[in-house]
């Protein structure tokens, strides 16, 4: 009990964390940032998907209506942690970086009968880029250097409770508190420009899954999310300086307003023994979101992700899980018309250690197509490391 209250506390502690830098993309700097996909945890290799899934020792931030499948009997904890190594092309540029970083972490247990509940923190969106620029002075023929920097990003600190209705309908809600500050800067010569957002807001996204048994050991899930839309309150500052010894100025910033966006999401699962197959599907509306920049839009995103996991051996003392998955979808980011879209393929390896505890590696390629001549195209290559264990409570405290 003790090490799951310490868990508790250190996931409270967290809540000051800004954001996971898991991005140097020049595309960062628009809007609030990379979006996660919401990659990484115990199925990281099929896909991404999690809208239908469920596991009894399973952490579903997707859906939360998920936890309802949790050991009753058991305290869950899950950590997980990314790397990435990410190449950016532009004309006849091309960068290369490597990034990583906590990707979830979390604890969840059963309350009451009925009654699940669940505490973590994961990414929403990070910043991170540096991109030096020669501009001709007009009038003249002399070109003077801009470097521009960023840094920072949101971070989301969940409850999630679900409960279970009957035998086979669940319905959860994550509660969170989305905080974070992003800041840019941009130096021309001697004189550097830097502006600093503090951003958060309350937000509430719903889930619900029906079970339905179609025979021993066999099972159909279908699964639903839905988000509302929620304006992020802002704190804007701007200073500018000059390292002639200049005056420098600090001042209020108003900027355009930013929203978390409104979604909804379905999910269909099929489970036996030794196979699972599920797709999600899933609707953002991002184009509430406004842009200062007039090369910049933002669009509604639809995605589609779908994956199967096979159990090598036996189900049943140590079993090797095996995940496959992939997923498309469109950019929320125009940017001089240009319409991206992102896909990817992952595969992944969940491993049942000998004190029942899951290891789960995952392994994710990403591309996009559609990508405008000159315009920034990025791959990437992400390894997911998961770890989840379990702390069996006193039977009688949860009767």
């Amino acid at each position: 009990m003790r090490k799951i209250l310490f868990t508790i506390f250190a996931i409270c502690a967290l809540s000051s964390i800004t954001a996971q830098n898991t991005t140097n993309s020049p595309t960062s700097m628009f809007g609030i940032g990379e979006i996660s996909t919401g990659d990484g945890g115990q199925f990281s290799g099929m896909g991404g998907v999690g809208i239908a899934l469920r596991g009894n020792s399973f952490l579903n931030a997707t859906n939360p209506a998920a936890l309802t499948e949790l050991d009753s009997l058991k305290f869950t904890i899950e950590v997980g942690v990314m790397g990435a190594y990410k190449r950016y092309h532009q004309s006849a540029s091309t960068n290369r970086s490597k990034v990583g970083n906590i990707n979830n972490l979390g604890v969840g247990f059963r309350m009451l009968p009925r009654w699940y509940t669940a505490v973590s923190i994961s990414p929403v969106s990070s910043v991170g880029y540096g991109i030096s620029l020669d501009q001709q002075v007009v009038g003249t023929t002399a070109t003077i250097s801009s470097y521009f920097e960023g840094e920072g990003g949101l971070s989301r600190i969940n409850l999630s409770n679900a409960f279970l209705i009957g035998k086979r309908f669940s319905l959860g809600v994550n509660l969170s508190y989305i905080t974070g500050t992003i800041t840019e800067t941009e130096t021309n010569g001697t004189a550097s420009q830097t502006s600093t957002s503090y951003k958060n807001t309350f937000y509430a996204d719903l889930g619900l899954q029906y079970k339905l048994p179609i025979e021993k050991n066999k099972d159909i899930v279908i699964g639903a999310t839905y988000g509302y839309s929620q304006p992020l309150t802002q704190d804007n500052s701007l200073a500018v300086s000059s390292s002639t010894g200049g005056e420098s100025i600090d001042e209020s910033e108003h900027t355009v307003k930013q929203y978390m966006p409104q979604f909804f999401g379905l999910g269909l699962a099929y489970n036996s023994l030794k196979w699972t197959f599920s797709a999600d599907y899933k609707y953002t509306e991002w184009s509430k979101m406004k842009s200062s920049r007039a090369i910049v839009s933002f669009a509604n995103q639809q995605s589609v992700k779908a994956g199967l996991s096979y159990i090598l051996g036996s189900p049943y003392k140590n079993p090797v899980r095996f995940m496959l998955g992939g997923g498309i979808g469109n950019s929320y980011l125009i940017i001089k018309s240009n319409k991206v879209t992102n896909y990817f393929v992952s595969t992944g390896l969940g491993l049942t250690l000998r004190n029942k505890n899951i290891l789960s590696l995952g392994v994710k390629y990403g591309d996009q197509t559609k990508v405008v001549k000159g315009m920034p195209h990025e791959q990437s290559v992400a390894l997911y490391f998961n770890l989840s264990f379990s702390e069996r409570t006193y039977r009688g405290k949860l009767k």
